[in-house]
Parts: C-alpha cells; sequence; structure tokens
C-alpha cells in the first residue's frame, strides 16, 4: 500500500524543484467536484480545476490530465494506445497503486512506471487546481509551470488534444 502523506511530500517536492509559482490550501475533505466548489468559495482558491484520470489498458495503468468539464473519448484513448480494452481505475486500484481515493487522483508524483498524458490546454491557464493526494488540501499553481513539471517526470509524459469528446 501506497503512504499518501509519502506522495504529498513528493508532489511539494517536485513543485519546489521545479520553481513552480504555486500555493497550498488546507480545508475540509473534498472528493467531487461540487465539494470543491463549495470549498472554493469558503477558503478563496480560484483556478481551473484539473482532472486526473487513472485509466487501466489492457492491464497497464496510465493517467490522463485534462481540465474539469471535458468528457474523456475513451474509444480514442483507446485506438491512440492501441489497447482493446480501457476502463477507469477502481478505489481499491486507486489506494492500492497510487495511494489515493476516488476525487483525489493527482497529476504527478506516483511511480514512473506510469505513463502520463496531459491536454496542453492546461498550460493556457492562468491558475490550474488539483488535489495532491489528500482530500484535505489543494494546490493552486499556474498552468504555464507545469510545462517545466511534466518536463522533469522520468514518467513517459505525452501530451494529446485529443481524447476529448468534442
Amino acid at each position: 500500500m501506497i503512504d499518501p502523506s509519502v506522495v504529498y511530500k513528493n508532489i511539494i517536492e517536485i513543485l519546489d524543484k521545479n520553481g513552480v509559482d504555486y500555493k497550498l490550501f488546507n480545508h475540509r475533505p473534498v472528493l467531487s467536484y461540487e465539494e470543491s466548489a463549495e470549498v472554493q468559495k469558503e477558503v478563496g482558491y480560484y483556478g481551473t480545476e484539473m482532472k486526473c484520470l487513472v485509466m487501466k489498458a489492457d492491464g497497464r495503468f496510465v493517467t490522463y490530465v485534462t481540465l474539469q468539464g471535458n468528457k474523456t473519448n475513451f474509444d480514442s484513448v483507446k485506438s491512440f494506445l492501441e489497447v482493446k480494452k480501457i476502463k477507469l481505475a477502481t478505489a481499491e486500484e486507486l489506494r492500492e497503486n497510487f495511494g489515493a481515493e476516488p476525487g483525489c487522483a493527482y497529476p504527478f508524483g506516483f511511480d514512473k512506471r506510469f505513463d502520463i498524458f496531459v491536454d496542453p490546454k492546461i498550460y493556457n491557464q492562468e491558475w490550474v487546481l488539483f488535489s495532491p493526494v489528500l482530500p484535505t488540501k489543494t494546490v493552486q499553481a499556474r498552468g504555464e509551470d507545469l510545462k517545466k513539471v511534466f518536463g522533469s517526470l522520468e514518467n513517459k509524459v505525452s501530451e494529446v488534444g485529443d481524447f476529448n469528446q468534442t
């Protein structure tokens, strides 16, 4: 089992190492976009929510980082990855492989064997919001700074703009 507090420290170290302009907010637990919108008003952070999907593609985990509100076209993902079967990771798989609860998947800081696919539109956002694995914390970071972060990772990172339904 992966310890979420270790993952959290790793995420913050990655942000610091890459000189990311970010703010960290503490708040009541948030496990959905609806709760996040409420807490956003209570705590005062702002920006565009990132959506981090953990998918299982023919038995291997991959992540897709995009913006909240985008609907993922799983047929496009399946075709791009040249796999027969793709599905969202289960709650148990998220906990076991990422140390995350549903609603707290995070964009980086996990094992390097997991490939990351990034919607480059996140880089155009002034501020993006994401969970650093813990449901009581939110990171508000400059979108343009995340390009440096993804470029610094040991994971295989690919920019893809065609995983979203239009």
